[in-house]
């Protein structure tokens, strides 16, 4: 088995966190409340036989840093911070996904509420192997800011890497991988976030990730915030997808919209799997967590 390796020249290993949490799954009144409002996201089958029992149940969401629907995540109080963490994590445990891949994921930071997300949300949800890359980090204690990508699991994460892009900007971004196993084969699950600002610079991430993934041997699953729409063939999103030889679901229809949450009128949010998996069931949530939708698959080996 080859272990992920990637050119330290194209990209710098950042900082990890990874973690195992554990907590009794269970809903809040607020979740069960919402729940009510919002029994079905957009949801899509595909495939003959629908049965999910031989399935993997796969999710995204960017977080947002927790300040939900709100412009700024520094002008939310810190209460309501932790119920809009909170919030998330009783979406995703009511979706209950064998794994889950975060974008916006902040340690804690002063700007969204002085307390990790990513652990708290692995905690409520009840999914107790978890891997935070951490893209950006500056400042000292008190007045640290600091976010990435998470991967958090029902199964154990194996040799999870976590890289950043480094092309100078504020706000950089990254991915961050592990190896799992469904159904006794190995697989690469990734969670990513691209920059919003520019489309070269998308393009640029986009190739060292292609660099980085091509190395790895078992198929890959790539989820997260790509900044992108499925238009042009130069769009960081079909440039991943051709590149890796990963597909979409339905990637030129005009529903799944996920940004900007309430009025949604673009895709940005992705699953994008190799040629040996096949989908069978694909939802965007209604749930307004966050200003993206969050997006769930259930997946399944091509016999």
């Amino acid at each position: 088995m080859r272990s992920l390796r990637f050119n330290a020249i194209v990209m710098r290993t950042d900082q990890t966190h990874r973690r195992d949490v554990v907590r009794s799954r269970g809903f809040s009144p607020l979740a069960a409340l919402l729940v009510v409002i919002f029994p079905a996201g957009c949801s899509s089958s595909a495939g003959g036989n629908h049965a999910t029992a031989r399935g993997l149940r796969i999710a995204t969401l960017n977080l947002a840093h927790g300040r939900a629907v709100s412009p700024f995540q520094s002008a939310v109080p810190p209460d309501r911070l932790r119920a809009n963490i909170d919030l998330c994590a009783d979406v995703i445990a009511r979706d209950n996904p064998d794994i889950i891949a975060l974008q916006e994921a902040d340690a804690p930071a002063v700007w969204s509420g002085a307390f990790h997300h990513v652990d708290r949300i692995a905690k409520r949800a009840a999914l107790p192997h978890v891997h935070h890359g951490i893209h950006f980090d500056q400042g000292l204690g008190p007045i640290r800011v600091a976010y990435g990508t998470a991967l958090l699991s029902q199964q154990e994460l194996k040799l999870p890497t976590s890289l950043r892009f480094e092309f100078g900007h504020l706000h950089t971004k990254g991915f961050v991988s592990a190896r799992i196993e469904h159904a006794g084969r190995p697989l690469i699950v990734v969670s990513v976030h691209l920059t919003s600002g520019s489309a070269a610079v998308r393009r640029q991430e986009v190739n060292v990730m292609v660099e980085a993934l091509a190395k790895v041997d078992a198929p890959i699953v790539l989820m997260g915030d790509l900044n992108s729409q499925w238009k042009n063939e130069n769009d960081a999103v079909r440039l991943l997808a051709a590149r890796l030889r990963l597909r979409a679901f339905e990637p030129d229809s005009p529903g799944q919209l996920t940004f900007r949450a309430g009025r949604p009128k673009i895709r940005i949010d992705w699953i994008l799997i190799a040629p040996e998996f096949e989908f069978v069931q694909y939802r965007t949530w209604t749930d307004l967590v966050s200003d993206h939708l969050g997006v769930s698959a259930t997946i399944r080996w091509v016999e």
